[in-house]
């Protein structure tokens, strides 16, 4: 069983490489056959990411709310639940922090006091949000991927009045909450970009995801849940609350994830549509085949994709929508089952073999 689980494992990691790869080239010859200059077109979006402590910032500034929206994302999938509300809660966590911080705590509380006290709210609201549709499904049978996707622009409606009516800047252009205190930031660690201290803290729930995934009961509950219900019914497994505990869980660290984004980058409250960034995490869990182990490598490959086809709008004349293309290679071939699966069942099946071999000459 070990050496089962072993070659599972790699080639897990060699199946996400090879899409990799594979969309890759194939994104990498659909520029050159489109742009007028394709040499600098592929060298913008290949290398584009790391020519520069601000580009390669913007990588890390991504890659950061990735880890936290995909290690939630990876309970909600586990789960075998399509709840989207991460988006939601990721926008209106980002409002409340800036609420809490500009309207109601002191510029001069302690900075990790600060710190700590506004990654509770981004937590909370994360969780009181992301337990409604939770519930609705499990109590109600309610469909949770309607009711989270009208939740996302319910919040995002909810946190732009919260805005103009307790926190609208007037001495500004553009609709935005007041300053946060300088208390409320998330400590820069390389000046001049947009690598801060809440790296650790996305390192953290990694690392607490994939201790409750795989060391804890409950982590074991929701794999069961959502791979096998009839036998976690059988086996007297209280699906109802594993389930409605991991859509809470993903939704509590998207929360965090809008808070720590806000804290870490922005000097205000300022968004007025939809990040997308709950949304990418779950294509992050997509790319982890919803195994917290594999999130921070699933994050920085997305940061990566994304903040190339950024450098290469901004530099060429390519829109920075060309890399939905290798997004979606990505996602197809991780997603499919039997891609590389016959090499694995080879292997797998040689394994037991020699296995079997050793076993009976021991006997």
């Amino acid at each position: 069983m070990k050496e089962t689980r072993r070659i599972e494992f790699i080639f897990e990691i060699v199946r996400i490489l090879a899409a990799l790869v594979i969309a890759y080239g194939v994104t990498l010859l659909c520029i050159m056959l489109i742009s007028d200059n394709p040499g600098e077109a592929v060298y913008m979006f290949a290398i584009g990411p790391f020519t520069s402590k601000r580009r390669f910032g913007q990588l890390i500034g991504k890659f950061i709310p990735y880890l936290l929206t995909g290690t939630g994302m990876c309970f909600v999938y586990a789960s075998n639940r399509f709840n989207l509300i991460g988006e939601g809660v990721y926008l209106m966590s980002g409002c409340m922090v800036a609420l809490v911080a500009t309207q109601f705590m002191s510029p001069e509380t302690p900075h990790m006091v600060f710190i700590l006290v506004l990654i509770l709210v981004g937590a909370l609201t994360g969780a009181a949000f992301g337990s409604i549709p939770a519930l609705l499904r499990e109590k109600a049978r309610i469909n949770e991927t309607v009711v989270s996707i009208m939740m996302n622009y319910a919040l995002l409606y909810a946190a732009t009045y919260l805005v103009k009516a307790q926190m609208y800047d007037t001495s500004i252009t553009y609709m935005a909450s007041e300053p946060l205190p300088a208390a409320a930031k998330l400590t820069r660690l390389v000046s001049g970009s947009q690598i801060h201290a809440g790296i650790f803290i996305g390192i953290a729930a990694v690392i607490v995801t994939a201790l409750i995934f795989f060391r804890t009961p409950l982590g074991y509950s929701i794999r069961i849940c959502g791979s096998n219900p009839k036998f976690a019914r059988t086996a007297g497994i209280g699906m109802t609350s594993s389930l409605i505990a991991a859509q809470v869980l993903g939704a509590t660290l998207s929360g965090i994830g809008g808070a720590v984004d806000i804290m870490g980058i922005y000097d205000r409250y300022m968004w007025t549509g939809l990040t997308n960034m709950g949304f990418d995490g779950l294509l992050v869990a997509v790319l982890s085949k919803k195994n917290p182990i594999f999130v921070p490598l699933g994050a920085f490959l997305l940061a990566y994709m994304r903040t190339g086809a950024a450098v290469l709008n901004y530099t060429t004349e390519i829109p920075i929508e060309f890399v939905d293309i290798m997004q979606a290679i990505i996602i197809l071939l991780i997603a499919a089952e039997h891609f590389l699966g016959g090499f694995k069942e080879k292997y797998i099946f040689k394994a037991t073999k020699s296995k079997n071999k050793e076993a009976a000459k021991n006997a």
